[in-house]
Formats: C-alpha cells, sequence, structure tokens
C-alpha cells in the first residue's frame, strides 16, 4: 500500500506521498526529491494547479440569436449587470442562416466564483466537430490564413489558446480598456462549426502579477490539521500561519470545499506516421477529460529541429512540417491517431475533472482500495459517496500525477532580462533567454509562455491584447521582413530537462498581410511556467 503522510509540523501543516513504501515519510529529509511522488515542502509542488475546467457550449434557447456580426444581440450575466459591471457577456447573431455566439468572460468572474485576485491564465480547447464531445484536434501548421499571393505569414499553434484583449463593445468607449477572454460557438452548419469548448482555468496570473503567497510565519498553538466528520464533515490542512477556522479558501493546502481538478496521466509517447497509439489510464475519464501536450518531430535531440518546441516547431513553407494528430477521449483511454508525414513523440498530461455534482451518503475520509493495476490510497471529501466518488469529491490520491512548478518568473524584454538577440535568421524571435532550471528529480519539463503588453489608454486601441499565450508565427515572401517572427510570439524550446530556451518576437509587427501593421500596446515582456512531470504514470 503507498504511503501517504497528511498532518502538522512547527512550520505548519503538510502532505507527502512516497514513492517507495519503504521510505519513510516522516524522517526522509526534503532535499531526497526523487523519494517524493508528492511532498508539499517542497517548493512549487502544490495539491493542483488546475482549478477548474469550465464547459462553453452554445444555447440559443437561453440567448437566441439577433442582430448582425457588427452589431449582435447582447446578453449580461449575472441578471442585473450590464457592459461596465458584468461577469460574462454573450453576443449572439445570425448570419447565412447559421447562428453564433461569442462568450466572454472577464476578471470579475474569476473574482466572484474563484476568489482569484488577478487576471489568470485560461487555456481554451475545442472538439474537433459538431457531434463528437471527446474528439481533439492536436497541434497545426497554417500556411494559408495569413497569405495572399503567397505572401504574409504563417502560423505555428498548439491545441489551446489564451488572448486577453481589450474588450470590444461599440457604443461603450469608456470601458474598452476591460479585459476579456472570449470563445466562439456556432450552430452546427456554419463553415467551422464549434459545438464546446473545454476552457482550463490555472490558479496562476496570465500578467506579469506575482503568484499571491497566502502564507505566514506560524505561531505556537495554532490548530492547522482538522480531519472531522460531525456537522457534515472536515477536511482541512492550514498554509503556514494560518488556522483550520480562517473563511478564505486561499489559506488552505487542502479544504473539503476546493478541490482542483486533476492530472490523471503523463509521459511520452511516439506515435509512427499515420499510425494509432493509445494511452490507458486508471480512471473512467469524464467529458471534462483533454490532453495537454508538447510535440516535436521524431530523431535525436542533438539537432534543434528534433528538439520539443511549444509551439511546434517551424521553419519553412512546407505544410508537411506539420507535427499534427487527432485525439478521442473514451472510457479510460486516450486514441491518438497521427495526420503527420513524419513519426512523432508526444510529451502529454491527462487532465479532467467530473463535471458533476458531488456524491453524497459515505462516512470515510481516507479511503483505500486495489484498481487491478495496483493498491492506492485516497482522501475524499467528507459526506462524498465510500463506494464511487467521482474526480470532484477526491482531494488526493496515490494514482494522480502531481506536476510540481520547478521555475516561472516575467522576463522584460530588454537586454537585461532577455539579452540575446537574433541577426539572422530571425524566425525563433527578437530576444532570447536561457534558463537552468533545477530538476534534480528528473522530471520532464512541461513549459508555458506568453507575451505580456504595456496597456495604454488610447480609444483606438481597443482590439490590442493584455495577454497572448502560446503562438508563434512567421513572415514569408515580404521583401526584407521574410523571416522574422510576429511581434506576439513566443517560442520555449526545450534543449534538455535542465535548459530551456525562451524567445520573443518583441514589438515586430503582428501581420505582414497587405502592409505591416502593429499593435499600439507595446510588449513589455514574457511571463513563463515551467512544470516538471513525471516519466510514466
Amino acid at each position: 500500500m503507498p504511503k501517504i503522510a497528511a498532518g502538522a509540523r512547527a512550520s505548519g501543516g503538510f502532505v507527502k506521498i512516497m514513492k517507495n513504501n519503504a521510505d519513510n515519510p516522516l524522517t526522509t529529509p526534503n532535499s531526497d526529491t526523487g523519494k517524493f511522488a508528492f511532498n508539499s515542502e517542497q517548493p512549487g509542488n502544490k495539491i493542483g494547479y488546475i482549478r477548474d475546467i469550465i464547459v462553453v457550449e452554445p444555447d440559443f434557447v437561453t440567448y437566441p440569436p439577433g442582430g448582425s456580426p457588427s452589431s449582435p444581440q447582447r446578453y449580461y450575466l449575472p441578471g442585473g449587470t450590464g457592459p461596465t459591471n458584468c461577469e460574462r457577456m454573450i453576443e449572439c447573431w445570425s448570419f447565412g442562416g447559421n447562428n453564433f455566439q461569442i462568450w466572454y468572460f472577464f476578471p470579475q468572474f474569476f473574482a466572484n466564483n474563484y476568489g482569484i485576485s488577478y487576471v489568470p491564465l485560461l487555456e481554451a480547447r475545442a472538439v474537433t466537430d459538431y457531434v463528437n464531445k471527446n474528439a481533439f484536434f492536436g497541434p497545426r501548421v497554417d500556411v494559408s490564413t495569413g497569405q495572399v499571393s503567397g505572401s504574409g505569414q504563417i502560423y505555428s499553434y498548439g491545441s489551446e489558446f489564451c488572448r486577453w484583449m481589450m474588450h470590444i463593445n461599440t457604443g461603450y468607449p469608456s470601458i474598452r480598456n476591460r479585459p476579456s477572454y472570449a470563445v466562439e460557438v456556432t450552430s452546427s452548419g456554419a463553415a467551422q462549426p464549434i459545438s464546446r469548448y473545454l476552457v482550463t482555468l490555472f490558479g496562476l496570473p496570465a500578467f506579469d502579477d506575482a503568484i499571491p503567497d497566502y502564507s505566514t510565519t506560524p505561531v505556537s498553538g495554532q490548530e492547522v490539521v482538522r480531519c472531522d466528520q460531525a456537522s457534515g464533515g472536515k477536511f482541512r490542512i492550514a498554509l503556514p500561519g494560518r488556522t483550520v477556522s480562517s473563511g478564505n479558501l486561499d489559506h488552505y493546502l487542502m479544504h473539503e470545499n476546493r478541490i482542483p481538478a486533476k492530472i490523471l496521466g503523463s509521459g511520452e509517447i511516439a506515435v509512427a506516421a499515420g499510425a494509432t497509439q493509445v494511452i490507458t489510464t486508471r480512471f473512467a475519464l469524464p467529458l471534462t477529460t483533454y490532453m495537454d501536450y508538447i510535440v516535436r518531430r521524431a530523431g535525436s535531440t542533438a539537432t534543434e529541429k528534433f528538439q520539443f518546441w511549444s509551439p511546434p516547431y517551424i521553419d519553412n513553407l512546407n505544410p508537411n512540417q506539420e507535427c499534427g494528430f487527432t485525439y478521442v477521449v473514451s472510457g479510460n483511454t486516450i486514441t491518438i491517431t497521427s495526420t503527420a508525414d513524419m513519426d512523432i513523440v508526444i510529451r502529454y498530461m491527462i487532465c479532467a475533472n467530473a463535471g458533476q455534482a458531488p456524491t453524497t451518503g459515505g462516512k470515510k475520509i481516507q479511503r483505500t482500495g486495489n484498481d487491478g493495476v495496483g493498491a492506492y490510497v485516497q482522501i475524499k471529501r467528507p459526506g462524498s459517496s465510500d463506494t464511487a466518488p467521482n474526480l470532484d469529491d477526491i482531494m488526493l490520491d496515490t494514482r494522480f500525477v502531481y506536476a510540481p512548478l520547478l521555475a516561472e518568473g516575467f522576463l522584460n524584454f530588454n537586454s537585461t532580462d532577455m539579452p540575446d538577440t537574433m541577426s539572422a535568421p530571425r524566425f525563433k524571435g527578437e530576444r532570447k533567454r536561457s534558463l537552468v532550471i533545477p530538476n534534480p528529480n528528473g522530471l520532464l519539463l512541461f513549459p508555458k509562455m506568453g507575451a505580456v503588453y504595456n496597456q495604454t489608454a488610447v480609444d483606438s486601441s481597443f482590439t490590442d491584447p493584455y495577454c497572448i499565450w502560446g503562438e508563434h508565427g512567421v513572415a514569408i515572401n515580404v521583401g526584407s521582413n521574410s523571416g522574422k517572427s510576429l511581434g506576439y510570439s513566443t517560442w520555449a524550446n526545450i534543449i534538455d530537462e535542465t535548459h530551456l530556451d525562451l524567445w520573443s518576437g518583441g514589438d515586430n509587427p503582428y501581420t505582414f498581410l497587405g502592409s505591416t501593421n502593429s499593435y499600439s500596446n507595446t510588449i513589455k515582456g514574457v511571463r513563463y511556467y515551467v512544470f516538471g512531470i513525471p516519466p510514466s504514470l
């Protein structure tokens, strides 16, 4: 049976899961990083950085379409709010016999519903068609959208996008500087019908804010752990200096009323060109499951084009360089089908929450079992089912993946923070920073990176970005600008499991299509997070 320890020391509450049952969680030094599957006393370790997975689907009954694309019907949520104070806004219209909706999320939504005080990192993933809710695209190279007569730009995309933009609302110029995050869904007959998005909410800032630290100085005699089945039940472990009586959920390492989404598997898998591979997990996967990934071409990583780049590597106009695939979530498996002309290697995390109401009727808080693969230990929400708790009931499980944050930060776009410049070729970016990542456990690096912009009060800039994450573009056939990366481009290049290069396109134009156009906002720098995932679980 895996060993798990949850309790308190003088420094505060802690949770530990051992990889080897021969090791004692209470006496094994925290410096022996490789001996822990999870250790809250090690920097960067947290029960979960994914706060929630939000489903966005079209609803043309509650929010019927009206108007036109340029002047749509608008609905403000919650009821009684308007364009200056709503948490969400839905724009609806009809065009060409089809219906469209754009769902806008504002920072107030996350503040009021999740207690998040900053603008959070979000990632949205669309399903592949209007019929299947469990099929998703992998990465793609777009060599056509950004071109006219062979000139313009090409793009490399992963599966997700994160763009916080200035809010577009004609008629209300005074609030155009309100950050908004938007996803568009359609009716089934649209040219590119999208019926469903899974929007991942990270408990991490999307801008240059520091990650809040809610701990404080411990005081002798504080109650920092409570496991209590009475009065509805409690299982709480407070952060250092906090107590289990705090009403602020941010003051806890674990709390029965804030249970994050889960990582149910991680590792790497090789997929031959045009072939299919299957990843099997130890859990039944709900429809709120997706695969986060970084992908590379198969080959010696001593050569840069065979290394992991996020988004995937591109260096020319050849559409056959796409490391493409699709995947389907079904049962307890992820089935990957390659659409690439080359063999590829996928580094992945399987992420999910239940998307269901909490179960009831149980009395246990700690639960043990054997799922046929092996024994496990679980801590679940008090009062949840003792026989079949769902993922949103489970607080801790020895079968879950825990991905520590190995490094994070913000780099100003200048010669101090990003000292390396690219003269030619410039398709990678204008400036680079090489990082050495502390990774004594030999985890697989999993970076996320975005461009963050200075803000302007210029009214004409109401379509400018606050930040753009995980996108890369390169100008082609545009004279002296050919080969330049686009201004919002970011590129994270994994050299090996302790070395990472971060590239930024700086203040280059965001488009070279027809003519060059730049945002009124100028680049401030890049925000990055580097997770470490187990090689196989």
